[in-house]
């Protein structure tokens, strides 16, 4: 690989520059003659490493996710944006939807459903599922992944590092009080994120895996021979170019491009799944799907649906979706959570993605800082009331320790004074003072 891309580099910016200022056949490549194959090859692995870990990254304001506070199929619900930290110190932009909670004595737990969008894409993926999802009382988490949209990062993985930080999501949401059962809706990068982190959650309720690849390298290898292509690129160069992307990708994003098979982990993957794939995909061919359908542990649906690669799915398709999620989470079973342990500013995850703990009682951190000022205060007052005791009766007068003393929260200074005197004074002067 080396030695073939040694030969072309002095052609490397004047090919940079052909990629983006004109077509490949109206031109030759400076010095190097007839070297369609050669151009071929370069674009293909421009393509490529952008593809894999640059893609474009959208622009958006949070504005555009919508209101904070709507009513869908005549269900209120609240969004809530905040900042999650991953495991490997990156920022996360995220916003949950939820079904807001009516103020009885106990609270409704609802499912959760976390969209995961594609690699050149943002959460704003999912916001034409919050209006189906919400109507079911089925809660939407959703966030832009690393390198993506509004969250920290410089590159994507295709699902590598994304399954590590989706399982620092569903860690944060699986410890608030209100989170039912966790299903996943992936799609492209996205659904290969699910798939690679379903094999090791057992605890997930259901799987929407819309265009997933099945094997990166079998990927690569099809777009050498695509329409994103102008021409064909000859095998044995193909594999010359993924060992230099190869390479690339190791230095700079830490992870090899040949570990990215999610067919693997659709082996061990058990969760209810339904598969999804556009029949005019030219991108991830449908086969990809069908492989992993056909290879998956669990129980299954496959669906080609009309479109291709970034086609919106359809109003039939997602009501199937919604209601297959609907069967597997089932929202109207899910147990309700006595008010005793909810706090308000639980629903709120900290700018570090560590929740605040439940407490056991109905107590705030201000509360008990009163009380425990008031049992020092008592306490103060009964040491005051002995020392007086002990200097009035001289030597004749009783040691008078704490451990005498019962538990003083929540009595007043005065009566712990008084018991003090009384217990170093003797019977007629206790009853006369």
């Amino acid at each position: 690989a080396i030695s073939v891309f040694s030969v072309a580099i002095p052609c490397y910016g004047a090919l940079m520059t052909r990629v983006e200022t004109s077509s490949p056949t109206s031109e030759c490549i400076g010095d190097c003659g007839d070297g369609d194959w050669l151009y071929n090859a370069f674009q293909y692995e421009f393509k490529l490493w952008n593809y894999i870990i640059r893609p474009p990254r959208v622009i958006y304001d949070e504005t555009d996710l919508g209101p904070t506070e709507f009513v869908a199929g005549g269900v209120r619900a609240t969004r809530r944006d905040f900042k999650l930290r991953t495991h490997r110190g990156v920022l996360l932009s995220c916003s949950f939807f939820a079904p807001s909670q009516d103020g009885k004595a106990e609270i409704q737990r609802f499912p959760v459903v976390i969209y995961l969008h594609g690699n050149s894409s943002s959460r704003l993926e999912a916001c034409n599922l919050v209006g189906a999802l919400i109507s079911q009382r089925i809660a939407l988490f959703c966030f832009d992944a690393a390198g993506c949209g509004q969250s920290e990062g410089e590159y994507v993985s295709l699902g590598w590092h994304e399954r590590d930080d989706l399982a620092v999501v569903i860690d944060c949401l699986r410890r608030l009080p209100y989170c039912g059962q966790i299903g996943l809706w992936g799609r492209s990068m996205g659904a290969a994120t699910a798939l690679m982190h379903s094999s090791r959650d057992s605890d997930l309720g259901a799987l929407c895996l819309d265009s997933s690849f099945a094997s990166l390298r079998q990927l690569v290898e099809e777009f050498a021979q695509s329409k994103n292509i102008p021409l064909p690129v000859p095998s044995w160069l193909v594999g010359a170019a993924l060992a230099v992307v190869r390479l690339r990708v190791k230095a700079l994003a830490d992870f090899d491009i040949e570990d990215l098979v999610p067919l693997q982990h659709a082996r061990c993957s058990l969760a209810p799944a339904i598969f999804l794939h556009g029949k005019k995909d030219d991108f991830v061919d449908v086969k990809h799907s069908r492989q992993l359908y056909e290879v998956y542990a669990g129980s299954k649906e496959f669906i080609a649906v009309d479109g291709d690669h970034n086609s919106e799915r359809g109003g039939q398709v997602v009501g199937h979706v919604i209601s297959f999620f609907k069967r597997c989470l089932r929202p109207a079973e899910q147990p309700m959570v006595p008010t005793l342990l909810w706090d308000p500013q639980f629903a709120v995850p900290s700018l570090d993605g560590v929740p605040l703990r439940v407490p056991m009682q109905r107590h705030s951190s201000t509360d008990l800082a009163k009380k425990d000022k008031k049992r020092v205060s008592y306490v103060t007052a009964a040491a005051k009331a002995c020392r007086h005791a002990d200097m009035s009766r001289g030597t004749g007068a009783r040691q008078l320790t704490f451990s005498l003393i019962p538990e003083v929260s929540h009595r007043s200074a005065q009566e712990v004074k008084g018991q003090a005197v009384r217990q170093l004074l003797p019977r007629s002067d206790a009853n006369a003072h």
